[in-house]
């Protein structure tokens, strides 16, 4: 007995000598300074999903507040901020129409994680979710946009994200936050199912599956994977493995400039949601998502107007440091204690079930969150 707790005693000391090891050669690294302003309105759960993961890559690179202190991801962001989820109590922390100026000029960065917003059948947790739930609180409004507009004109780093352009946002701000991004929004977002069976719980919603129903006027195809198609005007399409993909798997391939930096990002699979976008004169397309397709898959895209391949990080200018992430990219489990260690990723993808996203968040996001921030700082760009 004696033996074994000498055991255990001493197995739990070499772990606290590797954990403080690792955190001081962490601690090594020099942090570099970069006020960033994060805008997240769809925080239905007290642990900050939408943006957790942005915070600790940000924590692992190093990048520090004005105050010198690593952000954190419960308090350092602007948006949705639940106070007492079964109370259904509840903050919102946005900018005035006469403070933008003010924090335009404070601000070194801007970076939109999640537009989307919160509803009745998220926050009350006592509705179904359907098409039509009632908003609570989201979609990009018009100081959301005066901000960026005014971000722009001080040459400032802005990154926009998946969820921008939909509803709720209104047309006439999505048109003006287009122009910002030198982009144009095709109306149609997606994301890869595992399992099309709607009753075992894989994400699905009721409500898709009677929109198909009652669009195409045939049964949901209940069996196998697929990739789900949504409009913003109500459409809804489905690729399903074998008769419309080769692969279910979605790719996101980095472009050939990506290919170049020091640490580049990765080919990888992705499995969140994404958006479709076209990129306007002068936009840069640095990373495309690419589907799988069958030659019927291809037409099926093609009678909805669109093609396989489609942006994933589109640059709006060359002189510009203005990013798109056309995909739900800040959007990953991980888990805070590894954010502050040497070899962090890899212990972080070893705790944290991430669900197929842990070859994108450390191979692809993080190189990418690293570039931008690094080039920005060096050149403004």
């Amino acid at each position: 007995m004696r033996r074994v707790t000498l055991i255990l005693v001493s197995a739990v000391l070499l772990m606290v000598i590797t954990f403080i090891g690792l955190h001081i050669a962490w601690r090594i690294k020099s942090p570099k300074t970069l006020n960033i302003y994060i805008l997240d309105k769809s925080v239905t759960h007290s642990d900050r999903p939408e943006h957790k993961s942005l915070i600790w890559a940000l924590n692992h690179l190093r990048i520090v507040g004005p105050d010198g202190r690593p952000y954190n991801h419960l308090t350092d962001y602007w948006g949705f901020f639940p106070i007492d989820v079964k109370q259904q109590l509840f903050d919102i922390k946005t900018i005035r129409l006469n403070e933008i100026d003010a924090y335009a000029s404070v601000y070194d960065a801007a970076y939109y994680t999640d537009c989307y917003g919160v509803y009745s059948y998220e926050w009350y947790k006592s509705n179904t979710p359907t098409a039509n739930a009632s908003k609570i609180y989201g979609g990009l409004n018009q100081n959301d946009y005066l901000f960026l507009k005014r971000m722009k004109e001080l040459n400032k780093l802005i990154i926009g994200e998946y969820n921008m352009f939909s509803s709720p946002t209104n047309a006439l701000i999505r048109s003006k936050t287009e122009e910002i991004f030198n982009l144009t929004w095709t109306g149609w977002s997606g994301k890869f199912f595992s399992n099309l069976n709607s009753e075992t719980g894989y994400g699905l919603a009721e409500w898709m599956v009677k929109l198909y129903e009652q669009q195409h006027l045939k049964p949901w195809p209940k069996q196998g994977s697929g990739i789900i198609l949504l409009s913003n005007d109500g459409l809804i399409e489905i690729l399903t493995d074998e008769t419309d993909l080769k692969s279910t798997k979605v790719k996101l391939l980095a472009g050939e400039a990506m290919k170049k930096w020091p640490i580049a990002p990765k080919d990888v699979n992705y499995t969140g949601w994404f958006d479709i976008v076209a990129p306007r004169i002068e936009a840069e397309v640095m990373a495309k998502f690419r589907l799988d397709v069958t030659p019927k898959g291809e037409e099926k895209l093609k009678s909805i107007g669109l093609t396989p391949d489609f942006p994933a990080v589109i640059k709006a200018k060359p002189d510009r440091p203005i990013y798109y992430f056309a995909g739900d990219f800040s959007d990953n489990p991980v888990n805070m204690c590894c954010s502050k260690l040497a070899g962090g990723k890899g212990l972080n993808k070893w705790l944290v079930n991430q669900n197929g996203k842990g070859d994108f968040f450390n191979n692809f996001y993080i190189p990418l969150i690293n570039q931008l921030i690094n080039s920005y700082q060096a050149t403004g760009n």
